[in-house]
């Protein structure tokens, strides 16, 4: 198993000495179809990314492969679907329990979750500190 996740992109602007900004394509599974010209359900997204260049003889409009390791995959899940859900739940089964009231159980779940949200928002220079991508000359 392959330990990273590669994206192919060009390098759209210098930020610091070794350090870029590069845009990728994201593509659905179905954006790759021949028919997808035809088709609505066929999407895709352009997403610039800063990441970091293993050598320095970078430049712009070139080539390159970007990647990161999987298990900042799974560090973006945990915070932005597993944490929030384990929230919700958890505050949906205290409120009903208590208030006996769904609406008021409704209500408080969503609510809860906009401090957390707001807390990752006001922490987003230190987890971009852990989210660090790379980029590598693309074969």
């Amino acid at each position: 198993m392959n330990s990273y996740i590669e994206h192919d992109g060009t390098i759209v602007a210098q930020i610091t000495e070794n350090k870029y900004l590069v845009k990728i394509v994201q593509q659905s599974a179905c954006a790759t179809c021949k028919a997808a010209a035809l088709c609505t359900v066929a999407e895709s997204k352009e997403k610039c990314i800063e990441a970091i260049a293993e050598e320095n003889s970078c430049s712009i409009g070139e080539q390159v492969v970007i990647y990161g390791r999987t298990t900042l995959g799974y560090k973006a899940l945990t915070l932005a679907v597993i944490i929030p859900l384990v929230i919700a739940l958890s505050t949906l089964l205290i409120v009903t329990s208590l208030t006996a009231n769904e609406a008021i159980a409704g209500v408080s779940t969503l609510a809860i979750l906009a401090p957390y949200y707001a807390l990752l928002w006001l922490m987003r220079s230190r987890i971009k500190r852990i989210f660090v991508f790379y980029i590598r000359p693309k074969i």
